[in-house]
């Protein structure tokens, strides 16, 4: 349920404009539920047990938003404007907070423009992050308790101190078949906290006025430089992770997440959510569009995008401190999730009368699967795409392969 109240309007004018301003308010109710019938829960049905779960908050919101033109139509300022925003939530499950927003734009000539901004972000778990029953999953892994060739038992005296004290037998009789599936709990947990960010947006985009004349009909360039720290971030800590900081370093925090057998056998990994640490990322994203009028030859279309990741990299607590792990470049899984130095696409599109024809290129770059240094080489994806629209039917129809 939602309830909001909205005022917007101009406080004064400036020579550039009028000044904005929006304040509001919002009351919301969330409630969720989850009820599988009884066959699931009890475990009697062909896939994993699923657990019934239930739960609700509410929030109280407050907001202020601000415009200011400050120049306009002035030499080496076609226009400049600031604007901010703030916000106060406060909600039953946590407390409340306040963040701000700020940004610049600034446009030294009509076919330029330049901006920046910072932002405070705050994003609450939901109610299946809060209250999400209990689940399982295996998930392929190698226990580097396993006594088996290669292994790191084999290989390092401190791993199999560090296992014999997580429950593998000191005779080594534990043997855990390499490439296996290991059982991971999944689940809420009602004592999260929200995540938290801090974002850094600088950027431009140039869109000339030549480039709408003539046999061009439009030309834009966008590139925009991203810097994103989020804390607190609400996520499980990985099933590896745990595993390998439990037998190489002995750490406490993931030791405990990890129940055995007396034999050693997994019984299982608790990967429910926490709020793990941190997460940064830095990267660019460029755009570029260009059109040309149709003529008698058709029109011609391009548009390209792509990003360069500079940075990605998690934070996540332990024992004594916390562990950063780079993800640039990596691979990682379950779920599947990949950190590519750069990845980009790019279409070329002509239309001539009822027939339009595009081809489109995805490329991926090369990454390296984290767990066991597999190399997924670069990858480039080509579409195709032909399609016939009649004028004498009107557009109704569109045949395309």
């Amino acid at each position: 349920r939602d309830y909001s109240a909205n005022l917007t309007g101009s406080l004064f004018d400036l020579p550039a404009g009028p000044v904005g301003v929006a304040i509001g308010y919002e009351h919301r109710y969330q409630q969720g539920s989850f009820n599988p019938d009884p066959i699931i829960q009890a475990g009697l049905g062909s896939d994993i047990p699923a657990q019934a779960a239930n739960g609700a908050f509410n929030v109280d919101e407050v907001y202020g938003e601000l415009r200011i033109p400050l120049l306009k139509d002035t030499p080496f300022f076609n226009s400049l404007e600031l604007n901010g925003a703030a916000r106060y939530s406060d909600y039953s499950t946590f407390g409340s907070n306040t963040t701000l927003t700020g940004g610049v734009l600034w446009k030294p000539v009509s076919d330029l423009l330049f901006r920046g901004s910072y932002a405070e972000s705050l994003r609450a778990p939901s109610i299946g992050e809060l209250f999400g029953a209990q689940s399982r999953f295996d998930q392929p892994l190698d226990d580097p308790c396993t006594n088996v060739a290669g292994s790191p038992y084999q290989t390092s005296a401190t791993v199999r101190t560090n296992c014999t004290a997580n429950g593998v037998p000191a005779n080594g009789s534990y043997q855990e078949p390499q490439g296996g599936q290991l059982p991971v709990l999944t689940g809420g947990n009602a004592a999260l906290e929200p995540e938290t960010a801090r974002t850094l947006l600088f950027g431009g985009v140039y869109s000339p006025a030549w480039a709408r004349t003539g046999a061009l009909s439009a030309l834009n360039l966008e590139v925009n430089y991203y810097d994103i720290k989020v804390k607190g971030a609400i996520a499980s800590i990985g099933a590896d992770v745990l595993l390998n900081r439990c037998a190489l370093a002995g750490d406490a925090l993931s030791c405990a997440a990890i129940r055995r057998t007396p034999a050693g056998f997994i019984q299982s990994i608790n990967g429910i959510l926490l709020n793990t640490g941190g997460i940064r990322t830095k990267g660019i994203d460029a755009t570029f569009n260009l059109r040309t009028r149709e003529g008698s030859a058709g029109q011609f279309g391009l548009t390209a995008s792509g990003n360069l990741l500079l940075k990605y990299a998690e934070t996540v607590p332990a024992t004594n401190g916390v562990t950063v792990t780079s993800y640039k470049g990596t691979e990682r899984g379950s779920p599947d999730q990949a950190y590519p130095k750069f990845k980009g696409q790019a279409t070329l599109d002509w239309t001539l009368a009822w027939f339009r024809a595009s081809v489109t290129g995805r490329y991926i770059d090369d990454v390296v699967e984290i767990q066991n240094g597999t190399k997924l080489k670069s990858r480039l994806y080509g579409d195709f795409q032909l399609q016939l629209r009649p004028d004498w039917m009107d557009s109704r129809f569109t045949l395309t392969g």
